[in-house]
This record gives structure tokens, C-alpha cells and sequence, in this order.
């Protein structure tokens, strides 16, 4: 009981640094919840000392802790996050933000098969997914943290709510063991959370079957909601959602939603690239909205909204509308060689290298051009004027040099006349 002792006391004097991983986790993840549209309750934890000393006094006897290392080593939850969902197929969209968010040392699923619970039960058990995470490309202010690992556990908030009656009741009793009758009790409310998890999941197609009738969508959750259940599990499974908030804004201020029409668009996702969902969407609604309208001051407003009224959004139109004019003249020099692509595609480079028009570098460059339009569109970041002002100088003289390339002069003659009346608006 004495290395039990000494690591309790450690464990007091370091209680707000495992308080505060917890904290800074949290806010990760809920940050990239409401980014994604899911519903979920996030809560946060560091493990409470008097409960700690039950628990180290029950697995002593098994573990036989040498020294407090040995503690601190075999408890590894005692930072801990928890993502309540209501809907519970939306745990393969909690894993795409855990994966993207943290470095994940062990991932857990539930029920285990080679679980053996403390009493007979007819139904399954907890369900869920655990994750023993360390913060990923830590800055200076959270470089304290670095490589200290806490748990992420990840289920449905019935199941939750469950587990935590279950957990105190039969693994921390407290007021003595629980006897037969009231362990079928427990078992029973099991079949009955497990029964609502199936009721909550048939509420969410509801939901979605709602939406696509009354062709509206009114608020971000009903759009992540529209998209999930608009896609098999093969998409998912391959693509990332992405940042459905983006979306919600962007229709908020120029496009007219429909759901009839967002279906199509849906129907175009590719899923032999590497971009997430959210953005293939948003590609696709700017660039059909911008194809005819280049002049279209309506972009303004969206750029306006994310960036914040009192910015300047000036550079991030143009940097963005001629990225748009770019891949129209590659959409051109496809056809012209006979390069079968999608409606809605992600502009290739290839044939620049091919054709010796364009070296590695430059290559390159484009590659990061796109990464930067993408930054402008999410409001992920707002690079400084003279940066962006430099970038679209640049970008000006590749998109320039591609329409060169296209053989047809009527199309080269539109093309540059698109880009040379940007510069004068």
C-alpha cells in the first residue's frame, strides 16, 4: 500500500496538469464536431484521487506494482475525453476526427469477444470505441504535454449513460455486491438502451427522408445528416467528410439549396482522389456557380463571412477566381486531347510534365496554389496581402502559360479576356 500512497501523492500535485490534457482534447474535438455538423455532448475528466485509490487497491492484487512508474504506466485513463453521440452510426465520423486531431497509440472497439462480464447477461454489452491518444504537432504553449497519453472513449449518449450506471454499480460497488435480481434489472435496461440505439438510427434516416421532401436544409446538422445518409458506407469508408460548416456557410450567402440538385452534385463525388467530401462539394457549387458569372460579385459576401466584415477580401477573390479560370483552360486542353474526366474533377498536372511546358518546381507550386485557395475558402487561414498578392502574381503567369497551351483560339481568346477583366475589377 505504500507505493499506492506515494503515487496518489504524486498524483494530487500533478491533478491540473491531467485536468488540463483532458481540457485541451476536449476542445479539440468539440471544435471539429460543430466544424462537421455532428451532434455530440463532449465532456472532460481527470480521474478523481478518492475513486483512484479504490481502484489501485483492487488491481494490486493482480498487477503488483513494483514502484510508482509501474502506476502511472498501467493507468492510462487518468485524462479522459468523452464524445456522447446522438445518433451512433456517427462513431466512423468521430474516428475520421480523432485520426485527423491526434497520434493514436491503441484503439479499442466494444464488445470485446474475449470479455468475460462479472455476471450472465443475454444482451451484448457496452458499445463503444476507446482511444489511447497523445496530442499531435504540439505548439509552444501545449509543448508540456507532449507524448503523455489520455483516452478518448466514444459512444452513443444512451450508452453512456448506461455504462456509467453499470460501471459504479458493478465494478465500483460501493454499498455492497448487487444481487441476481437487480443484475437482471441492469441487463434488461442494457436491451432496452441497445433497442434505442437501433430507434435513434432509424430517426436519423427519418430525418434525412424529411429533409429531401421538404427540399430544405436549415442548419448544419441537417446537412452532415443529408450528405452521411445520402452516401454508402463505400464512400465514407474511402473519403473523409470534411468541414461541413464551410458548406453551410457558403449557401447561407450564395447558393440556392435545393436538395434535388445538392443530390447530383453528391452523385459526382470522386472517390479516387484525395479530397474530402466537404470540399469536392464546395469545389463543385463554386465552380458551376462562377463558370458563367466570373464577373459575379456574390463571392465577396461568402469571403466576407468567414473571413469577418472589416477584411479586405479583395486578393482572395481574385486569387480564387482565376484558380477557377485555370481549371476551366484544363478542362479545355482534356478535351482537346482526348482526356476523359469527370464533370466536376480535380485538376491534373501531369501532362505539363509530360510535355516538358512545365518543370518539377512549377509543378509543385500549382499543387500548393491549390492548398492555399482551399485555406481562403474554409477561412482556415488568412495569409498576409503581400503574400497573397505575390501568390496570385504567380498564379496569373501559370494560368497564362496553360491557356497558351490550348489549340483552339476562340477558347484561348475567352480565357484571356476572363483573366485580363479581373485585373480591372
Amino acid at each position: 500500500m505504500e507505493i499506492i500512497q506515494e503515487f496518489l501523492k504524486q498524483y494530487n500535485k500533478q491533478y491540473d496538469y491531467y485536468s488540463e490534457i483532458a481540457r485541451i482534447g476536449d476542445k479539440k474535438i468539440e471544435s471539429e464536431i460543430t466544424n462537421r455538423g455532428i451532434k455530440a455532448i463532449v465532456s472532460y475528466r481527470a480521474k478523481r484521487p478518492d475513486r483512484l485509490k479504490d481502484k489501485l487497491a483492487q488491481r494490486q492484487e493482480e498487477k503488483k506494482y513494483k514502484d510508482v512508474q509501474d502506476i502511472f504506466d498501467d493507468i492510462i485513463d487518468l485524462a479522459g475525453v468523452r464524445v456522447a453521440l446522438y445518433f451512433p452510426s456517427d462513431r466512423e465520423l468521430i474516428d475520421e476526427i480523432v485520426k485527423d486531431l491526434f497520434e493514436i497509440k491503441k484503439k479499442k472497439d466494444f464488445p470485446e469477444s474475449s470479455h468475460n462480464p462479472k455476471h450472465t447477461k443475454r444482451f451484448s454489452g457496452y458499445w463503444a470505441t476507446h482511444y489511447r491518444v497523445v496530442l499531435k504537432n504540439t505548439d509552444k504553449e501545449h509543448a508540456r504535454y507532449h507524448g503523455t497519453q489520455f483516452e478518448i472513449q466514444v459512444a452513443s449518449v444512451l450508452m453512456h449513460a448506461w455504462a456509467e450506471v453499470e460501471h459504479d454499480l458493478v465494478y465500483k460497488p460501493l454499498s455492497g455486491g448487487l444481487s441476481e435480481e437487480e443484475l437482471s434489472i441492469l441487463d434488461q435496461i442494457n436491451g432496452l438502451v441497445l433497442s434505442g440505439e437501433i430507434a435513434l438510427e432509424l430517426l436519423q434516416k427519418a430525418m434525412t427522408k424529411r429533409t429531401k421532401e421538404s427540399k430544405e436544409i436549415t442548419d448544419k446538422y441537417e446537412l452532415t445528416n443529408f450528405i452521411v445518409n445520402s452516401l454508402g458506407k463505400n464512400y465514407l469508408n474511402k473519403l473523409k467528410l470534411g468541414n461541413t460548416n464551410v458548406l453551410n456557410n457558403y449557401f447561407k450567402t450564395i447558393y440556392k439549396f435545393n436538395t434535388d440538385t445538392f443530390s447530383k452534385y453528391i452523385n459526382n463525388i470522386n472517390q479516387s482522389v484525395d479530397e474530402t467530401i466537404s470540399d469536392q462539394l464546395l469545389n463543385m457549387f463554386i465552380r458551376e456557380y462562377l463558370k458563367d458569372n466570373i464577373k459575379e460579385k456574390s463571392l465577396k459576401n461568402y469571403l466576407k463571412k468567414i473571413s469577418g466584415p472589416n477584411k479586405d477580401t479583395s486578393g482572395f477573390e481574385l486569387f480564387i477566381k482565376t484558380w477557377i479560370i485555370l481549371e476551366k483552360a484544363i478542362s479545355i486542353i482534356n478535351e482537346e486531347n482526348n482526356v476523359m474526366h469527370r464533370k466536376y474533377f480535380v485538376p491534373k498536372f501531369d501532362i505539363f510534365l509530360e510535355n516538358k511546358s512545365f518543370t518539377h518546381d512549377e509543378i509543385n507550386e500549382l499543387h500548393h496554389f491549390r492548398k492555399i485557395r482551399n485555406q481562403l475558402l474554409h477561412g482556415i487561414e488568412t495569409p498576409p496581402n503581400e503574400y497573397l498578392n505575390n501568390a496570385y502574381i504567380k498564379l496569373r503567369e501559370a494560368t497564362v502559360k496553360i491557356i497558351g497551351q490550348i489549340k483552339d483560339d476562340d477558347n484561348k481568346n475567352m480565357l484571356m479576356k476572363e483573366l485580363n477583366e479581373l485585373d480591372v475589377n
